[in-house]
């Protein structure tokens, strides 16, 4: 699902998706666009797997137990995912790729294209999880 927010509407759009109970008790983020700035947001849900190995079943242990939601936030110029690593909100932002849409936040990446997505870490590239969205 796509939605259209206002510029207003941006300043708890990626902490309310994953967080709610955060932003209930004042912590916010606020990006400051100019009121003609369109921005979307969908949010997906993904089924992750380790690839063979330690560091793959470490690195999935980072991200939520069945269901990884990714809240994909597009305004101009800005594109960031959003999603919990560690317990914690992370947002990701936008950096080439050759193809689909690749994120980087901390030592993580998250590099979706369609239906799949591909989550690893700069620190350990042994480790790597494939993800593919969950329809319906």
């Amino acid at each position: 699902m796509i939605r259209k927010l206002t510029g207003a509407a941006m300043a708890l759009a990626a902490i309310t998706a994953i967080a709610p109970a955060r932003a209930e008790t004042g912590d916010s983020l606020s990006i400051p666009l100019s009121t003609s700035t369109d921005i979307q947001r969908q949010t997906v849900a993904y089924t992750c797997k380790a690839k063979k190995g330690a560091s793959s079943a470490k690195l999935r242990a980072v991200l939520p137990e069945k269901i990884v939601k990714v809240s994909y936030i597009n305004a101009g110029d800005i594109s960031l995912a959003v999603l919990r690593i560690d317990g914690k909100t992370q947002i990701f932002t936008n950096v080439i790729a050759a193809s689909g849409a690749k994120y980087a936040a901390a030592e993580y990446v998250w590099w979706s294209k369609g239906d799949d997505a591909m989550f690893s870490s700069e620190m350990d590239a042994s480790a790597m999880l494939t993800c593919h969205e969950i329809k319906g």
